[in-house]
């Protein structure tokens, strides 16, 4: 995939998405971020520092207010870097960093070679992203099937034209944020068989690179995880103690609706994808749920820290019950609480 300069009527299975739908997770909240911090001796300050796969950011980002939160009084602090999954991958292996959040397991390879140097490894699937297609609102095209998807990234398809009557004569520039990113190499993988991408597949450095010019080119592609669309921007208006209400400790329930609407006013329009060219599926929470949607990919953390240290307890926490409770509220879908779909008419 080369790198560019840098930048830094179809219907859809409508009783599927266009229904209220709440998402409630079946266990008990521990209110942690309510509860702990009580010892008033005042401590030290403490700080992890941690390197995550810069689609999770939005995620991640939640995670880490929540844990400082409630870890106030102790000075509990995240320091996180947003880099590509290979960057993440290669300082654990080489020592430089503790904690990592990446789009894929350890392989036993991988993972003997760190327990023999690091006897605290521990790896947990902690949520299942979405990978989502946009495009400008203006491009007519609103579906594609994985076939075409494929044909894009290989190249062999190149003009919006070549996919349905009245596409727009316009070149696919394919867009990622970058070369080595856990998304880049999940569509290679999955779609492409690990082959190479075509020409027009261009690594543009970020995220918001990719959004700004999907916005601003007719005939652009970009590939992006859900949670950069889904963001709920009403948390920024909120003080910290409210944001921390709001994510984990007002309700069990999630309005996929309401999650669903913030994508759908994004400012980009996201692609529904059929999986056997029948029925095509937008990347909403319930269609991650049922596995309708077929563009997913794990999300896993790993640590070498020790679980007495503030790595340690910020595993624990994302792994527990709050956090997987945040992971539920960011749109995307946690890996390790039992989900209740309640459908209102």
């Amino acid at each position: 995939m080369p790198a560019s300069k840098a930048v830094c009527k179809h219907t859809y299975n409508t009783p599927k998405y266009m229904r209220t739908k709440l998402l409630s997770i079946a266990a008990a909240s521990l209110c942690m971020a309510l509860t702990l911090g009580s010892c008033s001796q005042k401590q030290p300050s403490k700080i992890m520092t941690m390197l995550c796969d810069d689609s999770f950011e939005n995620v991640m980002e939640e995670e880490i207010d929540v844990f400082e939160y409630a870890y106030l009084k102790q000075q509990y602090h995240v320091l996180t870097r947003y880099v590509t999954q290979k960057d993440a991958l290669d300082s654990l292996f080489a020592g430089s960093i503790h904690t990592i959040v990446v789009g894929r397991d350890l392989s036993k390879t991988e993972r003997k070679a760190l327990k023999d140097k690091y006897p605290n490894l521990r790896s947990m699937k902690i949520a299942v992203d979405a990978v989502a297609l946009i495009v400008n609102p203006s491009n007519p095209v609103d579906q594609l099937s994985m076939k075409e998807i494929s044909e894009i990234l290989a190249g062999s398809t190149t003009n919006w034209s070549q996919l349905q009557p009245g596409a727009p004569d316009k070149r696919i520039h394919v867009y990622f944020d970058s070369e080595g990113s856990g998304l880049a190499m999940y569509m290679r993988d999955s779609l492409l068989n690990g082959r190479p991408m075509g020409p027009l597949a261009h690594a543009v450095g970020s995220i918001d690179s990719v959004l700004a010019l999907v916005q601003k080119e007719p005939g652009a592609m970009g590939v992006i995880g859900v949670s950069h669309l889904t963001k709920d921007l009403t948390l920024n208006n909120l003080t910290t103690e409210e944001r921390v209400q709001r994510l984990v400790g007002d309700t069990l329930a999630v309005n996929g609706e309401d999650i669903n609407n913030r994508m759908d006013k994004s400012g980009v329009k996201t692609l529904g994808v059929m999986r056997y060219e029948a029925v095509p599926y937008k990347p909403y929470q319930q269609n991650i749920y049922d596995g309708s949607y077929p563009l997913t990919r794990p999300m896993y953390m790993i640590t070498t820290a020790s679980p007495a240290g503030v790595g340690g307890k910020f595993y624990a926490f994302v792994t527990g019950v709050d956090g997987q409770r945040i992971i539920m509220k960011t749109g995307i879908l946690p890996a390790r609480m039992q989900v209740t779909v309640v459908e209102l008419q």
